[in-house]
């Protein structure tokens, strides 16, 4: 079916009307699928995820490692102990100069793959690292001090009209280097010392009541699109199942 709505959208691509008609049929199918795959994905997260989070907080702290949790997964430690129902991912978090090649080396010893770095300036200036472990992907965020007014990380969106490009977005958050104990379901994790301040920041002073109409993406407060950026902005994809050779830190 996926074949067959690319080619019909290649074929009618020239020829807005049809383009348009095409989309009337196609449309409430190619919905259903997606709300279908998503409902899949989140079954699958919510089953296999707290074995995930169980590992990447054992290595970490095995290592010494500075991290905390990030964003949803924020929320959800404080408002839930646990996960978001709607959540598909883990969101971590460290300060750049808390990374070193160390960190990537002592995750894939303990099971983890190296799936891409984004990068932006080869690091200097934003780094975004996400690993997968038994089906379940883990994203590192990397904070750095602030060239605004708060310190920020960056997540990296596709750009559809030019191939193999992404630009960085700066996500300014009052992220700060202190740290807490937190419960999540049977484990205890780390989350910034100043959660709360940071969802209330990022989510609104509503956040321990959820709200189906929040969405990251429309939500713009403090949100930067480092488009004088894109040349400098690369998506390093690393060969599945294939340890790769970290960026050595600077």
């Amino acid at each position: 079916m996926d074949r067959l709505i690319k080619k019909a959208k290649e074929m009618l691509a020239n020829q807005p009307l049809l383009y348009r008609l095409a989309g009337i049929v196609f449309g409430p199918i190619t919905r259903h699928r997606e709300r279908v795959e998503k409902a899949q994905k989140a079954k699958y997260f919510h089953a296999h995820a707290l074995e995930a989070l169980k590992a990447f907080v054992d290595c970490m702290e095995a290592g010494g490692f500075k991290y905390t949790l990030a964003f949803g997964s924020i929320l959800g430690a404080i408002r839930e102990h646990g996960f978001i129902k709607h959540d598909i991912d883990i969101d971590t978090s460290m300060w750049i100069d808390d990374f070193s090649p160390e960190v990537v080396t002592a995750l894939e010893k303990a099971g983890f793959t190296w799936l891409f770095s984004n990068l932006v300036d080869e690091g200097r200036l934003g780094r975004e690292d996400t690993f997968e472990y038994n089906g379940v992907k883990i994203d590192i965020f990397y904070f750095y001090p602030a060239i605004d007014t708060l310190p920020y990380c960056c997540d990296f969106l596709y750009m559809k009209e030019s191939k193999d490009q992404f630009m960085a977005r700066r996500i300014e958050v009052p992220y700060t280097r202190g740290r807490k104990k937190a419960r999540f379901e049977d484990i205890e994790v780390y989350i910034p010392e100043n959660a709360e301040e940071i969802c209330t920041f990022r989510y609104g002073p509503n956040y321990m009541t959820p709200d189906p109409s929040w969405n990251w993406v429309s939500e713009r407060k403090h949100l930067v699109e480092w488009k004088d950026k894109l040349d400098v902005t690369t998506h390093k994809k690393y060969p599945h199942g294939q340890p790769a050779t970290p960026p050595q830190k600077e």
